[in-house]
């Protein structure tokens, strides 16, 4: 028997070494599961809170985009009754007074301009060298 206790303690030291590596393997994966679960909720959280920014941001932009298309479509109405010449629809006026009209828009818009009402006499727009 005394030959069989050297033999018996180092089965015990395996059988208690043994158990020891799978207690701390068993640990490990204890330790390594709570990582992971705490990873994925604060992935999970941070989800959330992108998801719910990007919704606001959504609201904010559709409800910008909205009103700049009124906006817009308002101004394509005044440009479009916008009133750049007069338009005589009914015949109220008669075709000297037309051109009576026109004449003195002409001659409006050449002073405000700056050019010439009619062409310079004689030879005056030539330099002489």
């Amino acid at each position: 028997m005394s030959q069989a206790k050297p033999f018996i303690l180092l089965a015990l030291l395996a059988v208690i070494f043994w158990a020891g590596w799978f207690t701390a393997g068993l640990y490990s994966d204890s330790q390594q599961l709570i990582i992971e679960r705490a990873a994925t909720a604060g992935a999970e959280k941070s989800r959330r809170y992108t998801e719910q920014m990007a919704g606001e941001s959504a609201r904010l932009l559709e409800s910008k985009l909205a009103e700049l298309s009124a906006n817009e479509t308002h101004t394509e109405r005044v440009i479009r009754t916008e009133v750049v010449k007069p338009v005589f629809s009914n015949v109220c006026a008669t075709a000297e007074y037309v051109r009576l009209f026109n004449a003195a828009t002409d001659r409006a818009e050449r002073t405000l301009s700056g050019q010439f009402v009619g062409p310079l006499p004689g030879n005056a727009a030539e330099a002489k060298r």
